[in-house]
């Protein structure tokens, strides 16, 4: 990964990780981001650009048990991803075909270069960045759901 932040090339980081597909609910859009800092490090020890990016609809693509969060989220720290996904009715592990998707970028956050970023520098830059991710889902959520005035974002 450094590799390509060295060589000036774009790079696509999904943070979220076992904890966000194992938060994953076909009736709340959920991402698990509060504690992840350290791609902001990275990005702003290599100059990088961040860009905010949300898949609407990804929600319906498998039911997913919820609740037993302390417990269910304390196991995926050992590398075993507590998630009971089902979707399509005759094959459970693959997805659901009838989920339609909606994915939209946001502008870029173009973060400065510190060689040594210090916590607070990191926690206002990811602060940004999560106020970037929520901006870009309110503005489009509406376009996303049919009762996307309704719909919020949950921030874990």
């Amino acid at each position: 990964m450094i590799s390509y932040f060295k060589n000036g090339l774009d790079l696509a980081l999904p943070p979220g990780g076992f904890e966000e597909a194992t938060l994953t609910s076909m009736t709340q859009d959920r991402v698990f981001i509060k504690k992840r800092t350290g791609f902001i490090k990275l990005c702003l020890q290599y100059g990088v650009a961040v860009r905010p990016v949300y898949v609407f609809g990804e929600r319906n693509l498998f039911w997913n048990i919820q609740g037993f969060w302390k417990f269910r989220l304390a196991v995926n720290r050992y590398g075993l991803p507590m998630i009971f996904p089902w979707g399509h009715p005759l094959m459970p592990l693959m997805p659901k075909t009838a989920a339609k998707l909606l994915i939209v970028v946001g502008a870029p956050l173009v973060l400065p270069t510190i060689a040594k970023p210090t916590k607070e520098e990191v926690a206002l830059w990811h602060g940004k960045y999560v106020a970037a991710l929520t901006k870009l889902f309110n503005e489009h959520k509406e376009e996303a759901y049919e009762n996307g005035k309704e719909v919020k974002l949950e921030v874990w």
